[in-house]
């Protein structure tokens, strides 16, 4: 939007870039704002009014509900849940006071995303925070993480916790500590694509990860495109198979040149069976025709890494590629990292049938 501030328009509801603001239209988070408030899941014009102070990165949207945008007799709730966070997982915008965390006042930003796993995911929490961790040891730049009980959260909604004890605290790195917000984009956005095509696997637009590549070196330069494969050898190292378009941003400090966000939404998917090896065809990187000619980690051999490279156009890409890969194989299970038992049992499983990380942990990657 920085570099085109053309305008944008929609035959209906919200341009593509303004709907990428807001809570995804299946998420808990949206359900339950609309519920409080007495909105149409569908309307995201009120909903983007609703929460227009406190959206992801720096914009803000004014503008107050009126009683056109509710159903008749509706009767809201005031001012419970007033920010904007993507994503499935139910999530909150949180400020810490010591040991605490707690909902922002009303005209107070939170500083910290806290996400409540719900029963489908076991543990969660504790492999979000391992792999964000093994990121960070790889050498990759990720938020400061941990690992909170249920107990230290204040002002959350009743019967939003459930069963679980634990949840996975994230500083925002949209939020600077002076309080300043920081201008961010998902590639969503910068794509122009919805937020239901961030897996970009159908419709009248497909993207590759080379196609990230060319995206990045276009808009940050080469240093930055050293960064994406840092971060997709991180990805297929950790078996992470949610790495969409909306979990990748570019950040704006100064001037018109962005740099990308610290990585985040880190997360060993295949910890679960029901993303993981036991899946009909094994587990996938997310986005469609990923990696060379596939998505499927069971098929990421050299001849991939190859294709891969070659549309990537950078002359020592492979290279690089092979040395961030090594370098991320020798951090797992390093000290600083509290690995759940199922997140190490994957793990073997995974190194051993991805070829090139069989190759690569062999001592053949040199």
């Amino acid at each position: 939007m920085l570099r085109d501030p053309a305008p944008r328009r929609a035959g209906t509801g919200l341009p593509t870039w303004f709907e990428n603001l807001l809570p995804e239209a299946d998420s808990a988070l949206r359900g339950r704002i609309c519920r409080q408030q007495v909105l149409r899941r569908t309307d995201s014009p009120a909903l983007l009014r609703l929460l227009g102070d406190d959206l992801p990165g720096a914009v803000r949207v004014r503008g107050e509900l009126d009683e056109a945008d509710l159903p008749d007799g509706a009767n809201p709730a005031p001012g419970l849940l007033r920010f904007s966070l993507a994503g499935m997982q139910l999530k909150f915008s949180m400020v810490q006071s010591g040991a605490r965390f707690d909902r922002p006042a009303r005209d107070e930003s939170g500083h910290w995303i806290v996400k409540l796993p719900g029963s489908a995911l076991p543990e969660l929490p504790q492999v979000e925070a391992a792999t964000m961790t093994w990121a960070k040891v790889s050498g990759l730049e990720v938020p400061t993480h941990r690992v909170i009980d249920v107990e230290q959260l204040e002002g959350l909604p009743a019967g939003v916790v459930g069963e679980s004890r634990h949840a996975f605290a994230i500083e925002r790195f949209d939020r600077a500590a002076s309080g300043e917000r920081i201008h961010q984009e998902d590639f969503a956005q910068a794509l122009e694509l919805l937020p239901h095509e961030k897996y970009a696997d159908g419709g009248h637009r497909q993207v590759t990860y080379a196609g990230l590549a060319t995206l990045i070196r276009d808009t940050c330069g080469e240093d930055a495109l050293d960064d994406l494969l840092h971060r997709l050898a991180f990805v297929i190292g950790s078996g992470n198979g949610d790495a969409h378009l909306k979990n990748w941003s570019f950040q704006w400090f100064e001037g018109h040149t962005p740099r990308l966000s610290p990585s985040y939404d880190q997360v060993a998917t295949i910890c679960w069976p029901e993303y993981g090896w036991p899946t009909r065809g094994g587990p996938a990187l997310a986005l469609a025709l990923a990696f060379g000619r596939t998505r499927r980690f069971g098929r990421i051999d050299r001849a991939q890494l190859d294709a891969f490279c070659a549309r990537t156009g950078g002359g020592d890409d492979r290279e690089r590629f092979l040395a961030h890969l090594e370098g991320i194989l020798a951090a797992w299970l390093r000290p600083e990292m509290d690995v759940p038992a199922r997140m190490r049992t994957a793990m073997v499983e995974h190194h051993r049938r991805v070829p090139l990380l069989a190759w690569v942990g062999g001592g053949a990657g040199g």
